[in-house]
């Protein structure tokens, strides 16, 4: 079997399945609809942030489209007997389908635990600075059930340990830290734990809010494992966030709408070559996990420096043998492959990838 560097190469061009299967009911939606005699389906969730549900079609688009690896982020929070952490089976199911499709279709895939770790009422996952040994038990009550369902599928199968998570409130960042070492010392246990094919699975690991500075921080630490080589580390890259992130109208920073100096290309390779020293070098792969930046509105943006960023990040991330996993949601604000038709919404990104993939198989 390869070792995880070498695995981490043959994922190729990731894309995520954005606001799908992670939305949150942010308004009540599905309290609503379940007072009123109606039943809350996937399909309803999936809706939730003006997506439609993901098909078996759309699956064959994304490898059409050069993607080699599906992360299909969800979140589990409303699917949860508040009791006991069981699952329900109908959610479960609709996960396993999306799982299966993209299979069928071709592509490596990973799943997670999503906006459980978020900010908000739903991110359960972020009181455990208060209420570490119940967050625990249902953290782990969850990935045991994840792990069940999936047992047997084969290699090209990811489990994601979580997503951005942190701990705010904590008295001390030490605390913090240690918290999610902790956490991210439960998910292998328990995955290893579950014997068949999940004994040494190829397992990613979420940084402290996956967050290059904090996650190349000594204080952050790769679990004990008892399989050899099957760990990866997972970064997110949305930066520098007044450029990618904040929209004409922001008011937590000050937003830019050009991007692409020497000195600006040159911050982004300083963090990706923080990467290489601490985990690649050491001969931990890095997955980004997520990559993006708004691409509507665009009415201050110039469009050159969106292409610039954007192909700064994925030569940057081939360059120390990662993954880049594209964070697309289709509609709203960062916008990137029609999931009806197949075709980039872009042109001169669709070029960007093609460019990549061409190198990948150099």
């Amino acid at each position: 079997m390869a070792t995880a560097l070498e695995f981490v190469r043959q994922l190729g061009l990731g894309w995520n399945l954005g606001n799908t299967f992670d939305p949150v009911p942010l308004h009540d939606e599905r309290n609503r609809k379940i007072t009123t005699g109606g039943v809350w389906t996937p399909d309803d969730q999936q809706r939730l942030w003006f997506n439609k549900s993901f098909t078996r079609q759309c699956a064959y688009y994304v490898k059409q489209a050069g993607f080699d690896t599906i992360r299909i982020p969800v979140t589990w929070k409303d699917w949860q007997d508040p009791a006991t952490g069981e699952v329900d089976g109908v959610w479960m199911d609709a996960v396993q389908q999306a799982v299966d499709w993209s299979y069928e279709a071709g592509l490596n895939v990973i799943i997670n635990v999503h906006h459980d770790g978020g900010n908000g009422p739903f991110g359960w996952i972020r009181t455990a600075e208060k209420h570490y040994l119940g967050v625990s038990s249902r953290f782990s009550t969850l990935w045991r059930q994840i792990a069940a369902r999936f047992a047997d599928y084969d290699h090209r199968l990811i489990f994601d340990g979580g997503n951005e998570i942190c701990f705010p409130n904590a008295s001390h960042q030490d605390t913090a830290c240690e918290l999610l070492n902790q956490l991210n010392q439960t998910f292998v246990d328990v995955v290893r734990a579950s014997g068949s094919k999940n004994v040494d699975r190829f397992l990613l690991i979420p940084g402290y809010n996956t967050d290059t500075a904090l996650t190349c921080d000594a204080r952050f630490r790769l679990p004990k494992d008892s399989a050899h080589d099957r760990l990866m580390v997972s970064i997110h890259y949305y930066s520098p966030a007044e450029f990618v992130l904040a929209e004409h109208d922001s008011t937590w920073c000050t937003p830019v709408d050009r991007w692409g100096s020497d000195a600006e290309i040159a911050a982004v390779e300083a963090d990706f070559a923080k990467q290489k020293v601490r985990f690649i070098d050491n001969g931990v792969p890095v997955i980004i996990g997520e990559y993006g930046l708004l691409t509507e509105p665009i009415d201050h943006k110039d469009h050159d420096s969106n292409i610039a960023w954007l192909r700064t990040v994925i030569r940057c991330a081939l360059d120390n043998g990662s993954c880049p996993i594209l964070w697309d949601t289709s509609t709203k604000e960062m916008r990137f492959l029609d999931r009806e038709t197949g075709r980039f919404f872009d042109p001169q990104f669709k070029e960007i990838l093609t460019q990549a993939r061409a190198r990948l198989h150099d």
